[in-house]
């Protein structure tokens, strides 16, 4: 026969109890476990194999040293609690048997572990939904595990590729521009040096006072010849040096500079004397030209007379122009002093001239003629003068120049 755990009726005035407190006050009983204990303690019993129960043993049958088990109800026993009864064998959760709880209300062991299982899962489920993994919410970049980028090696790599290249051709593109600038005054000063023998010569048909004209027309090319190669030299000189970058040795570019100087000056001195020997050619040509009226007469008529007159007043407009236009030399001061005075004297002589003619005066007008002939004669003899003394300067300045550029050729090949 059951028995109702409200209908028991103890003695110590408790409220319905079936005496499970005392047996747990005296510790002759564990105490019942919390939920939460419970639940632990069966799912580490769910990991341990069940143990066998002992043979021969039931609740509420006397065991095999004669001691009988307590039922858990105090006062439905006659027996004493010693021995403490041994606590019941673990559950069997594969064959799980119904537990009767206070309330009569029957529970099977796998429903409720279940429920407590999808209990306990169900929490951090919902935690996980409510928290996102860490790495789910980082951006691709961020999750990268990589410690570089690739784009960045890329130009990394290529700067310094850039940068050896540069180390390697920046000193020679230098150097081949240096040597290219040598090139160019070599050049140039070898064809002025090579020149110089021919201006010579041009020098010798314009300042011999025996040489024809055939020869002095000649020189005129030789002369151009000559200025043209010389300013070819300037003109390289002229040019600016390279530029040398910083930490790039500059050492090519630093040893043309004196070269520069020296070639730009080589080049002036020559044009210098191409320019000279050209004013020699000028007087050369012009002095000779001066008071030129072709034969006078001593006597005329009167028409003859007027023909004469139109024929020096055009002279004398011509050797005006003669006189003015030569070049102001400093080898040619003297025959240009005397040319600008025969000019002067050029003008009274031809009225002097005219009014003997009219007069009908021959002792007058052949003084006058004499005198215009011993004037064209006295510029002929200073502008002979003044051309060889020409010659012996400018032949010494051609060879001094010659020299100088043999040396300066000598320098520019020497690296």
């Amino acid at each position: 026969m059951s028995r109702h755990p409200s209908s028991r009726h103890t003695s110590n005035g408790s409220d319905g109890s079936d005496g499970t407190w005392f047996l747990e006050a005296v510790g002759a009983k564990e105490k019942a476990p919390t939920s939460i204990e419970a639940v632990e303690r069966l799912e580490s019993e769910n990991a341990a194999p069940p143990e066998a129960p002992l043979a021969g043993v039931t609740a509420g049958s006397p065991s095999a040293d004669g001691a009988v088990s307590f039922d858990g109800d105090p006062g439905t026993s006659t027996s004493s609690f010693h021995p403490v009864p041994a606590p019941p064998p673990p559950p069997d959760l594969e064959h799980p048997t119904a537990v009767v709880d206070p309330a009569h209300h029957t529970t099977d062991l796998r429903t409720e572990t279940a429920e407590i299982d999808a209990t306990a899962t169900e929490r951090p489920t919902e935690r996980a939904t409510e928290r996102p993994e860490p790495d789910a919410a980082l951006s691709g970049a961020l999750r990268s595990r990589r410690n570089f980028r690739w784009p960045v090696v890329v130009v990394l790599i290529v700067a310094i590729v850039a940068v050896g290249v540069a180390t390697w051709w920046l000193p020679r593109a230098l150097d081949e521009e240096a040597l290219a600038v040598r090139q160019s005054y070599y050049d140039t000063a070898v064809g002025l040096r090579n020149h110089l023998p021919a201006s010579q010569g041009a020098l010798d048909a314009v300042t011999n006072p025996g040489s024809d004209p055939t020869a002095v027309s000649a020189a005129v090319p030789t002369i151009a010849e000559l200025d043209s190669r010389s300013f070819a030299l300037e003109a390289a000189t002229a040019e600016p040096l390279p530029r040398s970058l910083p930490l790039v040795p500059s050492g090519p570019v630093d040893e043309l500079e004196p070269l520069q100087v020296r070639g730009n000056v080589l080049g002036t001195t020559g044009s210098n004397l191409a320019t000279r020997i050209g004013d020699a050619y000028v007087y050369r040509t012009s002095i000779p030209a001066l008071l030129d009226t072709g034969a006078l007469p001593i006597s005329a008529t009167t028409q003859e007379i007027n023909e004469i007159s139109v024929r020096l007043a055009g002279s004398l407009a011509t050797d005006a122009g003669i006189v003015t236009d030569l070049p102001d030399d400093p080898a040619f001061a003297a025959t240009r002093t005397a040319a600008t005075a025969a000019v002067e004297r050029y003008g009274p002589w031809q009225d002097a001239y005219l009014g003997a003619l009219t007069a009908e005066d021959t002792e007058a007008a052949t003084a006058l003629v004499d005198e215009l002939a011993g004037i064209r004669r006295e510029l002929e003899a200073l502008l002979d003068t003044d051309l060889i003394a020409f010659r012996t300067e400018a032949d010494g300045g051609i060879v001094e120049l010659a020299r100088e550029l043999e040396t300066y050729l000598e320098d520019v090949t020497r690296s």
